[in-house]
């Protein structure tokens, strides 16, 4: 049953049985699907009507349309399908341009897409938007990763997709003084009245096609002086709502910030990779090089080359940073003495008699153990060094 609105127009008088000329509009009914032809997208519609209707009423139709795309399924593209996915649209723009996405011989790098599509696809992350209009590939990547939480980068020649996620206890790289060629420095931006206390998100809404405002707070925000954050292809309230909220908290919490140079060793991490971050304060973690080891049964012994301090009491954690540069642990340290300690579980076999450094380790009582942090850049300093920044993890 299709249902139509009316409004008079150019009537004279206010009293409503006075109506000089009605108008139909919003005409709109619930069509059975279409019959189907390969490779083309069909609607058919009849509107019969008088002709005074007719002369006054548009030729237009308003259509909910899924795109017909190739779908990412265990890491390979599928046959296409109507879908709404994040990753069959990101790698129809790659197409488009030229870009190969096979397996083997991909421009994009397909493991951490496959990774984040099947987030995406527990959590009913979409993306939704109708394009009209021309724009770069930059620009359409970076707007529909933002619906599933994400950024793009290119990393090592690959275009790469990140999201900041929970991480727990497994770093990617260590950074400490072992390795640092200027020591870390720390950072805290203190709340000031000048910063935001809200976040309003603007979307268009799929339940009345208008852009509407949904406000993200925290609690004791008071909106008086908010971030406008507007988003594309989310056309769900709730879904706005959590990009808002996520970014509200982003305001509040990831105030910290960390800077430090190395030599070529910060060349291993990308945006938004999860670093264990070292430094020399009193009281929280320490570094050393491993000097001895040794396998005793399940256990592994590790000799360090500096003295660690074990006054903190209750449960003290090491971690090892292998040849590559990334990070092994942290394990439970059992101490031996001040220089020997044991852990269990050790997943790669230290090498310490070689000409290459010697395994570096991280060393503190649980709750000061190290600096958790994302990668925020990684700038070459001609071919000898980088500087390195980076924000707190919470």
């Amino acid at each position: 049953r299709p249902e139509v609105r009316m409004r008079r127009i150019g009537a004279k008088s206010t009293r409503t049985q006075d109506a000089n000329t009605v108008q139909w509009y919003g005409l709109r009914a619930n069509l059975p699907a279409p019959a189907r032809y390969d490779g083309v997208t069909v609607l058919a519609l009849r509107v019969k009507g008088g002709n005074r209707i007719a002369s006054q009423s548009e030729s237009q139709v308003s259509v909910i349309a899924t795109r017909v795309l190739p779908v990412l399924r265990g890491g390979v593209w599928a046959q296409q399908e109507p879908t709404r996915d994040i990753s069959a649209w990101i790698g129809h723009i790659a197409r488009s341009v030229g870009y190969s996405v096979e397996p083997g011989n991909s421009d994009i790098d397909l493991d951490e897409l496959a990774r984040l599509h099947e987030i995406w696809t527990a959590r009913g992350d979409y993306y939704d938007r109708t394009i009209d209009s021309a724009s770069t590939v930059k620009a359409c990547m970076i707007e529909a990763l933002q619906a599933g939480f994400a950024e793009l980068t290119i990393d090592r020649g690959l275009v790469r997709p990140v999201r900041d996620e929970p991480r727990g206890t497994t770093f990617d790289h260590i950074y400490n003084p072992q390795v640092m060629t200027k020591p870390l420095k720390r950072e805290a931006e203190h709340v000031t009245a000048d910063d935001f206390d809200g976040v309003d998100v603007e979307y268009t809404s799929s339940k009345t096609w208008q852009v509407e405002t949904v406000e993200c707070r925290l609690l004791g925000d008071l909106g008086s002086r908010t971030e406008k954050v507007k988003i594309e292809g989310v056309c769900d309230e709730h879904r706005a709502w959590r990009i808002g909220m996520r970014r509200r908290r982003q305001q509040v919490y990831q105030r910290k910030r960390y800077s430090f140079s190395t030599e070529m060793d910060a060349l291993n991490s990308g945006y938004l990779d999860y670093a264990l971050l070292g430094d020399t304060t009193p009281g929280y973690g320490q570094s050393a090089m491993l000097k001895g080891y040794a396998q005793l049964g399940e256990q592994h012994m590790l000799v360090s080359n500096q003295p660690f301090d074990w006054s903190a009491g209750g449960e003290h954690w090491v971690a090892l940073r292998r040849r590559d540069g990334s990070a092994s642990g942290p394990y439970v340290a059992t101490r031996i003495d001040d220089y020997r300690l044991t852990i269990t579980g050790l997943d790669f076999t230290p090498v310490v008699d070689s000409a290459m450094d010697a395994p570096v380790l991280q060393f503190g009582p649980k709750a000061k153990f190290c600096y958790p942090a994302l990668i925020k850049e990684v700038n070459p300093s001609g071919t000898v060094s980088c500087n390195v920044t980076a924000v707190n993890y919470d």
